[in-house]
């Protein structure tokens, strides 16, 4: 479910400004990380294809920060079947060092625009899936301003009331706020109507 969700995060409507060309890590070390990291079961190899498209228009375009969040958002795609895991078994040096690369890429678009919600929910997602629940909240944040409701939103709320769980900061007020709205949204959600409803019935025991 979380491939799902993060495939329908995309870069319709978001205003970034130039930046420096980003260089990402040579094509061939990538490539060792991958082959070792899927010798430790830790990459989707369906998204390969997809991960070479993305890494040639970033290297067309190495400016673009539309185009580096493109590239950390498919290496954190590709990498799902590790980081599922990772709160509960170790990345593989090959599997962190995706991770680490995928990181700088979103804090890339973020210095280059703050309000790249996009890129602020993909990093506060990666913290979390690597049970770093105390970093991800104000990246989350940033998601939250977004459109209410809408599909970007309802991914930041999800994660943020995940993180909030984890931190024991349930009884705050910013959090509860967003569960009730979270759960009213959650009725009406064009996307993935079951899965958020699924989880505003397990924010109950924690949120009210």
């Amino acid at each position: 479910m979380i491939k799902c969700i993060l495939l329908s995060i995309f870069m319709v409507g978001t205003t970034v400004h130039a930046q420096e060309a980003y260089l990402p890590v040579k094509k061939e070390i990538l490539d060792i990380w991958i082959v070792e990291a899927q010798e430790a079961n830790e990459i989707d190899a369906s998204q390969l294809e997809n991960l070479e498209d993305e890494y040639n228009e970033l290297i067309t375009k190495p400016e673009s920060p539309n185009r580096v969040f493109d590239y950390g958002r498919i290496l954190t795609i590709m990498l799902q079947p590790g980081l599922t895991m990772a709160t509960e078994k170790e990345l593989s040096g090959a599997g962190q060092k995706i991770v680490d690369e995928a990181e700088r890429a979103y804090r890339t678009a973020v210095s280059a625009c703050e309000c790249h919600g996009r890129a602020n929910i993909m990093l506060g997602l990666l913290y979390n899936q690597q049970g770093k629940y105390g970093i991800s909240e104000s990246y989350l944040e940033k998601g939250l301003e977004l459109n209410e409701g809408g599909s970007d939103w309802m991914i930041a709320a999800n994660q943020y009331l995940l993180a909030g769980a984890y931190t024991n900061n349930m009884t705050e007020e910013k959090y509860l706020k967003v569960y009730q709205l979270f759960k009213e949204y959650a009725e009406t959600a064009t996307k993935d109507v079951s899965y958020y409803q699924k989880m505003a019935g397990l924010y109950v025991s924690y949120y009210e």
